[in-house]
Parts: C-alpha cells; structure tokens; sequence
C-alpha cells in the first residue's frame, strides 16, 4: 500500500494537468508553515476550464473537492440520537426549522465516525420534507439509494454539516466567471450532470431569463446541486479558457463513495491530490463484473476516463485493470486532482454499494 502523503508540503504547490484540464493546489499560507498538520488545512484551487474553438466545444471533466464552511445556525457538527432510514436527529443541534432545506443554498451531512464514517448525503430541500431544530432529512433520490439503517450507523456515530455547491453558486455567470452563455443553447457553453442515471445538459440563458437553465425543458436550473464527490462534463465553446477561483477545507475524513449497482455513477477522485485507476478500488465493489479480454468487455463493468479529447474506457480481469482495445495495463493510469471517472456497471440490481477509500494524505 502507498504511504500516505504529507498534504502540508504537498499542497504548497501542486499543479496537475489532464484532458485540457489545469488544477492548483495551494495551502494558504497562514494555515502550512510547518510540516505536521495539526488542524485541517484550508486551501486554494484553480479549475481551468479548456478552451473550445468558438464554434465547436472542447470538453473538460472537473470536480470541486474543497469543502465550505456552514453558515446556518445551530450545531454543525455532533452526535446522532436517533436516526431512521432516510433521516437523522441530533437532540441539541438547535438548528432553525428550514434553514438547511433551502433550495438555493443546499447543505450536506457526512458521517463522521463508526462503521458508516465517510458517507455523504445531500439534505432534502424545499417544503416537502424542510428540517426542523433537531431532524434533518435525506434527499429522496440518495434515500432510494442507501437505506441509513442497513450501512452500520448507530446511535452516537458524529456527524458534520457542509455547505453544497450548486450550478449558480459554483459556476457564475458570464459577467463573474467567463461562461458563454446565449439566448439557446446552440450558442453556449454547456454542462453535464448526471442525475440518477441520465446526464441532464444544462446553459447560462441570456436575455430576461440570465439564470441556468436545463437544455430541451427549459426550466430554471441556478440551484441543482454539485456534490463535491460529484463530476460535471463541461463544453466549453467559448475560445478562451476560464478559470474558477475557490477557496475552502481539505477532505479530513475517509470516504465511503456510492456507485450505484447498475448503470452509470460519475464520481470524482474526491481528494486534492492525484490518484490512480488501481488506488481508486473500483474493482473491490460487490459482483464487479470482469472481462478477461477486450472480446469480452460486453458484459464487463467498465470505467471511462476523459484523455484529452477522448473518452478511454478500462476493464478489470480480475487482477489488474487494462485499457479497452489497446489491451495496456493501466493499473497506474493517473486520474488528476479535479477530476474523476465515470464508471458504467452492466448489473440489474438496483440500489448502490460504497468504495470505501482512506485519506490518501496525512493531516
């Protein structure tokens, strides 16, 4: 197993580059002037998105892996009281009834210690199922997912809350950030979420609407969430590169990562550091379905990663991970910092397994 790295003196400058990607790295200088962590480190990030040619689109992988800290009221972060299979309570968290449902501002809950420490779920927004001071509910898609009964958590298990980025939030507009946007979609750049298990194409909307908006329905789309663990497809048509600006905490707790069992599931690498296909542990999920050869990969379990311009697949033989056609070991196949693959699972089942993955890093 690979040691560990010190992320005090490797986030001091980190620069990885992939698929038209650029991501920086750097611990902000108040929080990294000795090599022993002892808080969690903040940090600063540079995702450059890839230029297109002003009338076609070059596409970018990218993730968010630095976390915000919560502003809402009350407790952010404590122990588990009691809890069901889509929602959890803390007796003395004291938040304000709603505060963490708002759709525009959306929020997490990770677990942090037990045998479940490392999920993370999205809290429900809107006036369905809002939290109250004590009770916070999961969003229905996650709930239909993981039942909080059936992955190990008991009563006492901590927990903390972060903030979600959302497509408004994260991404900007054309006068802050640089995205093209248009009076339709033909004219802009788009972007690319995948949302249960259908990638839903989003676009800044000019004119009297200047909101995001989802291509085809049309509907106002500023608040859809982008989990950190999350992977966005952007299309960039514009013909210059632009760059996000973001500032937050490293990831201080091991992650259990949900794939679902059948279909598709976007993941990012999660961590502020590079990664590889065999370090991920992909292969460890249940029933993953292996392929002894490229004739084979039919009814294999594949994971795609964007190379450039190109979208290379991979399959597992069982015990190691090879490329699709060119028949390459690919076990040490670098997936950037800022970016992730795209696993496709050829299973009937439904429902999701975890990756459980440990901080690649020392804090």
């Amino acid at each position: 197993m690979q040691a560990p790295l010190n992320l005090a003196g490797l986030l001091r400058h980190a620069w990885c580059k992939r698929a038209g990607l650029c991501v920086a790295f750097v611990v902000l200088p108040w929080m990294a002037t000795a090599q022993t962590v002892t808080t969690v480190p903040v940090g600063a990030v540079t995702v450059t998105i890839a230029a297109g040619t002003g009338a076609s689109r070059v596409a970018s992988v990218v993730s968010f892996p630095l976390l915000d800290t919560p502003l809402a009221s009350g407790s952010m972060g404590g122990s588990i009281t009691s809890f069901t299979a889509n929602s959890l309570s803390c007796s003395a968290a004291n938040w304000t009834a709603g505060a963490l449902s708002i759709t525009a501002t959306p929020y997490l809950v990770q677990i942090t210690s037990g045998v479940a420490k490392g999920y993370i779920f999205l809290i429900a927004t809107g006036a369905t199922s809002p939290n109250t001071a004590t009770t916070l509910t999961i969003a229905s898609d996650e709930a239909g997912l993981v039942d909080l009964t059936a992955i190990g958590l008991i009563t006492g298990d901590s927990f903390k809350i972060i903030p979600c980025d959302t497509l408004s939030s994260i991404l900007g507009t054309p006068q802050t950030t640089g995205v093209v946007g248009g009076a339709d979609s033909t004219q802009a750049d788009i972007v690319q979420v995948l949302v249960g298990t259908t990638y839903r194409q989003y676009y800044y909307k000019t004119g009297t609407t200047n909101a995001w908006t989802r291509v085809g329905a049309e509907t106002l789309s500023n608040d859809i969430p982008i989990r950190p663990d999350s992977l966005v497809i952007y299309n960039r048509i514009g013909n210059t590169p632009i760059a996000f600006q973001l500032t937050g905490t490293v990831p201080s707790v091991d992650r259990k990562a949900i794939v679902r069992n059948s279909g598709l599931t976007a993941l990012s690498t999660g961590w502020p550091v590079n990664t590889t296909l065999s370090q991920l542990g992909i292969n460890n999920l249940p029933n993953w379905a292996t392929a002894s050869n490229s004739s084979a990969v039919s009814s294999a379990d594949i994971v795609q990663i964007l190379v450039g311009t190109t979208y290379r697949q991979y399959y597992y033989n069982g015990t190691s991970w090879y490329r699709v056609g060119a028949e390459t070991l690919s076990d040490g196949v670098v997936v950037a910092a800022g970016s992730g693959v795209i696993i496709s699972r050829r299973g009937a089942s439904t429902g999701a397994a975890p990756i459980a993955q440990a901080l690649p890093y020392s804090l």
